[in-house]
């Protein structure tokens, strides 16, 4: 048991060191390929293994991405102001560093409400399609106290309705099997929130449907917001 420790906290003082020594200039923000996805990995790597520099890395590159925020920024999951909030979220939330997230992430929320509202797209994958703006939606509720009636989040909650309609309309067009899967996972989180279930229990067993008749393969692509170094780490967090 000793042994299998320390050989562990070896690797996970080597994936650091590692991290730390890529060239990390050529990075853009988002939370697939980007600042806020080893910002995450620092944070963790850096209660793993002590190493205070992974700290400091993980903050300079909160503060990078935070200020260089803008509205020119793509809104997709991926790589975008989607994602990048779920990063903030996910931060806050694991207690890294402190802030309201309501407070900073408002203005990501009315983005989301813009494209709600507008439906700027008819793609359903979670990367740059409608599952991502779910997902987003989803981090931002699924903290949240049963009995908080703010005005915060009865407007996620009011569009949380909106974009399961929207959900709905695009799923019976689709014949794509991956983005029947990306749903289905998306509207089995959605279940937790108890958020116009009646319908999201339907569309579930219209994703199974879907799914069987083509004859796909399954994967959750939301676990660990689908970041790949997190998947690396997930033995020891």
């Amino acid at each position: 048991m000793e042994n299998k420790m320390i050989k562990d906290l070896s690797f996970l003082q080597w994936y650091a060191e590692w991290l730390m020594k890529k060239n990390n200039s050529n990075l853009g923000l988002g939370l697939w390929d980007g600042k806020m996805e080893m910002a995450i990995a620092f944070f963790h790597l850096s209660g793993l293994t002590k190493n205070k520099m992974c700290e400091i890395e993980a903050n300079n590159m909160i503060d990078e991405v935070y200020n260089s925020l803008t509205h020119n920024i793509a809104f997709d999951f991926a790589n975008g102001l989607l994602g990048i909030g779920c990063g903030f979220e996910y931060i806050i939330n694991k207690g890294f560093a402190e802030g309201d997230s309501d407070e900073i992430l408002s203005e990501i929320d009315a983005v989301v409400r813009s494209i709600i509202d507008g439906r700027p797209i008819d793609s359903l994958d979670i990367g740059k399609g409608v599952c991502g703006v779910g997902y987003y939606l989803y981090c931002r509720l699924r903290n949240k106290a049963g009995n908080d009636e703010s005005m915060t989040t009865l407007k996620l909650k009011e569009y949380l309705i909106y974009l399961i309609d929207w959900i709905s309309e695009l799923l019976m067009k689709t014949n794509k099997t991956s983005e029947c899967n990306d749903v289905y996972f998306l509207l089995c989180r959605f279940q937790k929130l108890d958020v116009f279930n009646f319908k999201v229990n339907r569309l579930i067993t219209l994703c199974l449907q879907k799914m069987m008749e083509g004859g796909c393969g399954v994967e959750d692509h939301y676990e660990l917001m689908g970041i790949q170094s997190l998947k690396l780490l997930k033995p020891w967090i």
